[in-house]
């Protein structure tokens, strides 16, 4: 049992000795990794909150815990109330840029404000410069995490053998990723290009792992130069096999990235141009970069990351069969709980989770892409319910929501929620169950059907999806998270974003694989949320949506009254091809 208390004290301590007033505790690793283990999570270890994403400020007097839409209610339950102020940051800001304007609005002249580089992303250290601009801010960089070394945190060292996807779901071999990147990177005018965000280097070796909790990609950092791409990870794991089917191009080493590459390009008399990309790259590499002397360029956006975002033919098509899996698992699951229910056998939401993740495995699934979603009555207003509870039963006529998704052969992540009446052929929705969820479903219908143009964005779609939700809104209402992420070697991958704000404002391409998920969510009463993956087809040189998703909508819940003359026909479309 972790005492927060005597952690929080401790670090205040740490602040007195080291003269500053405001110290920011990421959520995230070095890697800057969305999902990681709990005990490597330096904010859960002083709140106590789960969240996969929410920063927080610790001050001589308060620790802040900034979240999103997605952990307000979740943030509430999890977090003493005597130690920690939870920031709910709305729809129209991140967690992160509300914890610099609090720093901001803190500040009288005298802020002096630590950073701890390795878990701080270069571009998110840019963003808190320029908040602070005019404000005489200090700031005293630390290359450890306090909080780990306060708490005593011992991260045992997991690395797993890697595995090589066949060109036959990649499309293209590594060596003719590397060629596009390489040409990528003169046109950005860097001579050296260095990666550290996982899932691309992953895409671009076609190899993956399984270290790292939901994530198929693993711990490495790669340097590409005018004709080959340098690889630092474990040796061990590389096997002869997967040397030969890199090809020559690719060079491995020993993992030391500090030792051997920094080292060897301090060699360099002239001056070098080296591209990186700010928004993946933490502050405690970029800093060792900046000592080389060397240019630094900030190449505007990873080369790599619009390309591994349209997917090429082969990969979507093993895609496609990804999504026939976890929609076949989806399917059996509320079988089964149906089944049970209608038998009076008891049910828990820990034992839903448990059951699709063994559905999961049977339908071929080497892992999960994010932990279950399974939520029942109440609970079902929790945005983001990691955490089944295996003491709340499923009763019959109650909502339970799943939001789940795993990984298979390909190591491409699948996404998918269903929002359902528990019970079966028994159930009987109430008025209000079927309003809600027909009000979410008339946003999703016209969300999956949207009509698109070569300039549409997800920002498009965001505003039309988010404009009926809002529309006659019951009161307590809200829907407070984006309508969609991209969704690739990564359950979240960017581009594209589907959402309010400026980032969304990518234009959506053929191939390109994403989710459209609106919900409506009340403290009291419960939420709603159905989301499908998709993909944009080329159709008769139009631009389309095509749903990767088949799971049946819940007919039970459906109000058709509220549905206009279009959304019933694309509701019968969808349901005729759906999986039952």
């Amino acid at each position: 049992m972790i005492n927060h208390q005597n952690i929080i004290e401790k670090v205040r301590f740490f602040m007195k000795n080291e003269k500053i007033n405001f110290l920011i505790i990421p959520s995230t690793d070095k890697f800057l990794n969305e999902y990681i283990d709990l005990n490597e999570n330096s904010r859960y270890i002083l709140t106590g909150f789960r969240g996969s994403t929410g920063d927080a400020l610790v001050t001589p007097e308060d620790v802040f815990l900034f979240v999103d839409g997605r952990y307000h209610l979740q943030a509430e339950e999890e977090t003493d109330k005597t130690l920690i102020t939870v920031v709910k940051v709305g729809i129209d800001k991140s967690p992160q840029s509300a914890l610099y304007d609090k720093i901001a609005e803190m500040s009288d002249h005298n802020a002096k404000i630590g950073i701890i580089t390795e878990k701080t992303g270069c571009g998110a250290f840019r963003k808190l410069l320029a908040t602070l601009s005019g404000k005489n801010a200090e700031y005293k960089e630390f290359d450890f995490d306090p909080v780990e070394k306060i708490a005593e945190i011992k991260k045992p060292e997991k690395l797993s053998e890697l595995k090589f996807v066949p060109v036959g779901i990649s499309g293209l071999s590594p060596e003719e990723k590397l060629d596009l990147i390489i040409n990528e990177k003169k046109e950005r005018n860097a001579e050296v290009l260095v990666i550290t965000k996982l899932e691309e280097i992953a895409w671009l070796t076609n190899l993956r792992g399984d270290e790292i909790s939901f994530s198929s990609s693993f711990k490495a950092k790669a340097v590409i130069n005018s004709e080959k791409c340098f690889l630092f990870t474990d040796l061990s794991r590389i096997s002869p096999a997967i040397k030969r089917s890199l090809g020559k191009k690719f060079i491995f080493d020993d993992g030391n990235f500090n030792l051997t590459f920094l080292k060897d390009i301090e060699k360099h008399k002239e001056p070098i141009n080296i591209g990186y990309d700010l928004n993946s790259m933490n502050l405690n590499d970029c800093r060792k970069l900046e000592r080389t002397n060397h240019k630094l360029i900030d190449v505007k956006d990873s080369p790599i990351a619009l390309i591994k975002a349209v997917k090429n033919s082969q990969e979507l098509g093993h895609i496609q069969e990804c999504f026939l899996k976890t929609d076949i698992a989806v399917s059996r699951l509320i079988s089964w709980l149906n089944q049970r229910l209608e038998n009076n056998r008891k049910t828990s939401e820990k034992e839903l989770s448990e059951k699709l993740k063994n559905l999961f495995f049977e339908e071929g699934a080497t892992g999960l892409s994010f932990e279950t979603i399974a939520a029942s009555g109440r609970n079902t207003a929790f945005i983001h319910y990691t955490n089944a509870n295996p003491e709340k039963l499923i009763n019959p006529d109650e909502l339970v929501l799943l939001d789940c998704g795993a990984y298979f052969e390909g190591g491409y992540a699948t996404d998918i929620t269903r929002t359902f009446l528990a019970g079966g052929i028994k159930a009987k929705a109430d008025n209000r169950q079927k309003e809600i969820y027909t009000k979410v479903l008339k946003a999703f219908l016209n969300g999956i059907n949207y009509e698109l143009n070569e300039n549409t964005t997800g920002f498009d779609i965001d505003k039309k999806v988010r404009g009926i939700i809002n529309q006659d809104k019951p009161e307590g209402f809200n829907f407070s998270h984006g309508t969609g992420h991209g969704i690739g070697i990564s359950v979240h991958e960017s581009p594209p974003r589907l959402g309010p704000s400026e980032v969304s404002a990518t234009k959506l391409l053929a191939g390109m694989c994403f989710t459209i998920e609106p919900g409506l969510y009340c403290d009291e009463w419960g939420g709603v949320r159905i989301e499908n993956s998709v993909t944009i087809i080329n159709s008769n040189g139009r631009l389309e949506i095509k749903s990767m998703t088949k799971a049946r909508l819940d007919d039970n819940l459906i109000n058709y009254n509220l549905l206009s003359e279009q959304e019933k026909i694309w509701l019968e479309n969808y349901q005729k091809q759906s999986i039952k």
